[in-house]
């Protein structure tokens, strides 16, 4: 099943405000401007759920919609597979709008190229209405919907010619709204396409001074990455960088740190909670306490390869249940946004100077972040690009299984603990 979703409940209580001046949707074209404006690009082959608290917009939730020759395809409705298909995916529209407590409503946009003529039935419409019976079971009753595709828009739960004539209005008459001309004038942009809002294309050419640098740093430093006091002091230098203190003439220390695996879950861990929740916890993970000389066994792969320490790097049981709750998304404890949306420019920064296993640590990195905000759509794009960098690096693996999964973290299904976009505005 190839559907990934973007997930962003809304800050302070609606969406469609801004820090301190609400947005007024007024119109279908209203609502159909702000989509792009929310997600960051231009959605496609997608369903996009907007979740209402009365007159006011709350949760936005995308997903990929099923391809048509997938098992459910169009016509999700014929046979056993095309049920189960539904009721799948309908079940997780439902788990992810239901960290949204005041939402009483649901807005249903559908984003598909597939034809559809007079007198036919609506593309998805079998899908659209097991999500319908869904949501209002689950009290978010559907109170509105719109297709857009093939350069127009149109009702989606209206086929009469008198009110809502074929194929429908311009797709162009969005850009004249009334919304869209407020977002334009607040400096509000989206991308055309979700590759290009990623931002991973083009060519690299690396720096040669960070090149020597990375190279000097990989053979100093080769198989003591995780001894206690290179491993504190590597991460030092990741906290200064991330802080803007640290000079970019480390960037090629950095880059090779990235080859070892407690380095890299470090990195993520400190971006989000500090530099001592980081090394407190990698400690406990670290220490080789666990059966064999590799430390303690980690279910999930995503920390404790061969590269541990000598034995006196020790930490608690606490501090490393932190440390792996926030890289698996099981947290309770809030990443610090701030933080986070710092480390995001900083390793797409280090990755115009990357290549090998430093570029595809720090794609896997950028697809972890996209993933902590509830961006499981662009999350996959930089764990593709990771693969296809290194085949087989096993942590863009696991993270494209939680992917495909559906799981997504626990701070993303509430409005207070959600990303709410750049910090950086």
């Amino acid at each position: 099943m190839n559907e990934f979703a973007e997930h962003r409940p809304s800050p302070n209580g609606t969406s469609a405000e801004a820090e301190n001046a609400a947005l007024r949707v007024g119109s279908p074209a209203d609502v159909l401007a702000f989509v792009p404006h929310c997600l960051g690009f231009v959605p496609q082959e997608s369903l996009v759920l907007l979740a209402l608290r009365g007159r006011r917009l709350g949760a936005t939730l995308r997903l990929d919609l099923p391809s048509t020759g997938s098992t459910a395809g169009m016509e999700v409705s014929a046979g056993a597979a095309g049920h189960a298909f539904a009721a799948g995916y309908s079940a997780r529209i439902c788990s992810l709008l239901s960290g949204d407590a005041e939402a009483d409503g649901v807005l249903v946009l559908v984003y598909t190229d597939a034809p559809w003529e007079p007198e036919e039935e609506a593309p998805y419409a079998a899908l659209i209405a097991r999500v319908g019976k869904d949501l209002a079971a689950a009290g978010l009753a559907v109170r509105d919907g719109w297709l857009a595709g093939n350069g127009h828009w149109r009702d989606y739960f209206c086929t009469s010619a008198q009110c809502c004539p074929w194929p429908g209005y311009p797709l162009d008459q969005i850009h004249g709204s009334t919304l869209n001309a407020e977002l334009v004038y607040r400096g509000s942009a989206y991308s055309p396409s979700l590759e290009a809002a990623v931002g991973l294309a083009g060519a690299r050419v690396r720096n040669p001074e960070t090149v020597r640098s990375e190279e000097a740093s990989r053979l100093r430093f080769a198989g003591i990455w995780t001894r206690a006091a290179t491993f504190r002091a590597t991460l030092a230098q990741w906290e200064d960088r991330l802080n803007g203190t640290g000079s970019p003439a480390r960037d090629g220390l950095l880059l090779a740190s990235l080859e070892s695996k407690p380095v890299r879950d470090a990195v993520l861990v400190l971006a989000a909670l500090g530099l001592h929740t980081a090394v407190d916890g990698a400690r406990h993970w670290l220490a080789p306490a666990g059966p064999g000389p590799d430390g303690p066994a980690d279910p999930d792969g995503l920390s404790c390869p061969p590269d541990c320490p000598p034995a006196g790097f020790r930490g608690s049981p606490e501090a490393g249940h932190v440390f792996r709750s926030v890289l698996i998304g099981r947290s309770r404890a809030t990443p610090d946004w701030e933080r986070l949306d710092r480390a995001y420019l900083l390793f797409h920064s280090l990755l115009a100077d990357a290549a090998g296993e430093p570029a595809a640590a720090l794609l896997t990195l950028l697809g972890w972040l996209e993933w902590a905000r509830g961006r499981s759509s662009r999350a996959d794009v930089c764990l593709s690009a990771a693969l296809r960098t290194h085949p087989g690096y096993r942590l863009a693996q696991l993270l494209q299984a939680l992917l495909v999964r559906g799981d997504l973290p626990v701070w993303t299904q509430s409005p207070k603990t959600a990303w709410r976009g750049p910090s950086s505005g």
